[in-house]
């Protein structure tokens, strides 16, 4: 499992993976794969699998973003992906994990307590925390993936980041076709596309695109709109 771990985040870019950075990871592996067997957090259980499909994958685009520091959120994070892997390469992210569901909740928790890290787990909807004055506009940066569609994801997401913030999403190969869709919702939230990139993911070669869009402008105070109707009627 290192072998492959190490192996891939050379692919990627990263340079060499450090020996307490490799604990974190195996620390990571074990509790993920203990879990499972009892709350189903990831349809991947075989060690190779978790290290392609939620390590790597969310290291892959690490190299691209624009900033190396500040205050990230993760939303939707699920099991701690990607925003768990951002932090253990890169320990100057002040790292918060939004999720909802319970059983998610407290796996995060016990993670945190087991690779003894400073995040925050923001246990609530997007709708609901994006409205609160705590969290909104107070973020540089915001990830998500396997989350919605793009136009759902930029509501869930735009009100968290602060003017000047980025927001990446992560996506499969139809990235252009949804984004041909999220043109208004852009708009409406204040956000403008900066780039797109593409990568390899490590060992299998499939394809990943990334987003990166820049918040321009304040979101209107109406958005995000309440619980359930982002994913209803998209923007």
């Amino acid at each position: 499992m290192l072998l492959l771990l190490r192996r891939g985040i050379a692919e990627i870019g990263l340079g060499e993976l450090e020996e307490d950075k490799e604990k974190l990871f195996r620390i990571y592996l074990r509790e993920l794969q203990s879990w499972n067997k009892k709350f189903n957090l990831t349809a991947y259980e075989e060690e190779r699998e978790i290290v392609i499909y939620h390590f790597l994958d969310s290291l892959l685009p690490l190299p691209f973003f624009p900033l190396k520091e500040g205050e990230l959120i993760d939303i939707g994070s699920g099991a701690g992906f990607p925003g768990i892997p951002l932090k253990i390469l890169n320990p100057s992210f002040s790292l918060h994990l939004l999720e909802a569901n319970k059983k998610r909740i407290l796996f995060l928790k016990n993670i945190r307590e087991k690779l003894k890290m400073d995040f925050e787990v923001m246990e609530g909807r997007a709708e609901d925390l994006g409205r609160n004055p705590k969290f909104r506009e107070k973020f540089s940066l915001a990830v998500a993936r396997a989350v919605a569609p793009l136009p759902v994801l930029l509501e869930y997401s735009l009100p968290f980041l602060k003017i000047g913030g980025f927001f990446i999403a992560y996506k499969g190969p139809k990235l252009r076709e949804e984004l041909k869709e999220s043109g208004r919702a852009l708009s409406i939230l204040g956000g403008e596309v900066l780039d797109v990139k593409e990568a390899t993911l490590p060992i299998t070669g499939e394809r990943r695109m990334f987003l990166f869009v820049i918040k321009e402008r304040g979101t209107p105070e109406n958005y995000p709109r309440r619980a359930g109707i982002p994913s209803k009627r998209p923007l």
